[in-house]
C-alpha cells in the first residue's frame, strides 16, 4: 500500500516544487518498472471421491403394532419393554377358552382322518365316506390354525420390544371402525435406515449399493458404514428432491431408531481443480471470488467460481486450468498487470 501512496503523491510534490527549480527532470520514476515480490503455486490435476452431505433421523428397518383380531381377554404377556425376540418367538398369548375346544374338535377329526384313510385305499368304505371325513379334519385343522394364530401371538421379525400398551387381564376390544389397538409394539433394529432427502442435481450419480459414512452425537469419534437400499424414482416437484433409503447394519445394537445423524454418501471419483485456499480472494461484501495467476512475468487476475472446500484446498469450477502459475503469497499488492518477481524458494 506504501508504494501505491507514494505513485500518486510524487506528481504533487512536483507541482509544488516547479516554481522554485528547473531541473524538474532530475526525480527520476523509479516505481515504474518495480517488480513485486510473490510465493507462487502450481495449479494441477486431482482425483477426489466425490460426496454428498446429508442429515436425518435413523428408523426401525421394521415396526409393528401387534394386536388380537377378535375381541378377548389377554391371558400372558411373555416381554417387556426393551425384550430382545427372535423370530417366531411367543409374545402373548389370549384367553384359549375357544382354542381348547377347537383343540378337541381338531385332535377327533384327525383321529377319524387317520383311521379311515387306511380303510378306503383297501376300498373298505366308498370315496364318498372318506371325502366326508377328510372334509370334516380339512374344516377342523383351519379352524384350529386361526383360533391358534390369534391366541398365542408371535415375532414376525426379530428385534426389539418398545412398548408394552396393555397388561394381563385386560380386555383387548376392536375398534368400532374395525381397528384395534396394540398390546405391544415390535422393531427390527438390525438393521437400520436412514431416509434422506437429495437434490435433484444428484439424481444422475446416485446409485444403490454405493457407500455411506455416518457419524452421532452420542459416539463422538465413531463411524458407521452403509449403504443405498433404495432410490425413489420420482422427483418432487415441490422441493425438488428425491428420496434415498439408506441401509445401516447394526450388529451390536449400539446405534437405535431416533438418533440424529450426518450422512456422507460417496458417489465416486472425479478428475477435479483444486487450488490452495490462500490464493482465493474474496472481494469484500460479495460472493465474487478471484486469484492471481503469472504469464511472462505478469500478475493476471482472473475471476474465479469455487466448489467444494477441503482442508487447504478449495475446488475450482471455473476460472484455472491445469498448469497455471497461481499466487498465494504476495497477492494483496497485485493489480492487473502488475510485475512479480517470484521469491527465492517461493515455488510451493
Amino acid at each position: 500500500m506504501f508504494k501505491k501512496v507514494l505513485i500518486i503523491t510524487l506528481p504533487i510534490v512536483l507541482v509544488l516544487f516547479s516554481g522554485c527549480s528547473n531541473d524538474s527532470d532530475t526525480a527520476p520514476n523509479n516505481n515504474k518498472n518495480e517488480t513485486v515480490p510473490v510465493e507462487v503455486s502450481i495449479i494441477e490435476d486431482t482425483v477426489i471421491n466425490r460426496s454428498i452431505n446429508l442429515v436425518g433421523t435413523l428408523a426401525p428397518w421394521k415396526e409393528a403394532d401387534l394386536g388380537a383380531q377378535t375381541t378377548a381377554r389377554i391371558n400372558k404377556i411373555f416381554v417387556e419393554e426393551g425384550s430382545f425376540v427372535k423370530e417366531g418367538d411367543l409374545l402373548f398369548q389370549m384367553d384359549d377358552t375357544q382354542l381348547a375346544q377347537a383343540k378337541i374338535q381338531y385332535d377327533v377329526a384327525k383321529d377319524n382322518y387317520n383311521r379311515m384313510e387306511p380303510l378306503y385305499e383297501r376300498g373298505a368304505i366308498s370315496k364318498q365316506e372318506f371325502d366326508n371325513v377328510k372334509a370334516a379334519f380339512e374344516s377342523a385343522e383351519k379352524s384350529y390354525n386361526l383360533l391358534l394364530t390369534n391366541t398365542q401371538f408371535k415375532a414376525p421379525f426379530s428385534g426389539v420390544i418398545t412398548d408394552k400398551k396393555m397388561n394381563e387381564g385386560e380386555i383387548f376390544m376392536l375398534a368400532p371402525t374395525g381397528g384395534a389397538p396394540s398390546i405391544v409394539n415390535l422393531m427390527q433394529i438390525n438393521p437400520l435406515k436412514l431416509e434422506v432427502s437429495v437434490s435433484e442435481l444428484h439424481f444422475k450419480n446416485v446409485k444403490i449399493g454405493q457407500k455411506a459414512t455416518l457419524t452421532v452425537d452420542a459416539f463422538p469419534g465413531t463411524n458407521f458404514e452403509g449403504s443405498v437400499n433404495k432410490i425413489n424414482p420420482t422427483i418432487d416437484p415441490a422441493t425438488r428432491t428425491f428420496n434415498v433409503e439408506i441401509k445401516i447394519p447394526n450388529p451390536n445394537n449400539v446405534l437405535r431408531p431416533g438418533m440424529f445423524v450426518k450422512a456422507k454418501l460417496f458417489i465416486g471419483e472425479e478428475n477435479i481443480i483444486v487450488a490452495p485456499r490462500s490464493a482465493v480472494v474474496r472481494m469484500p461484501a460479495s460472493n465474487v471470488y478471484y486469484a492471481f495467476i503469472i504469464e511472462n512475468n505478469t500478475a493476471k487476475r482472473v475471476t474465479i467460481k469455487k466448489g467444494e472446500e477441503f482442508d487447504e484446498f478449495i475446488e475450482i469450477k471455473s476460472g484455472l486450468k491445469s498448469e497455471d502459475i497461481i499466487v498465494v503469497t504476495g497477492q494483496t499488492n497485485l493489480k492487473d498487470g502488475s510485475l512479480v518477481t517470484i521469491r527465492e524458494g517461493g515455488l510451493r
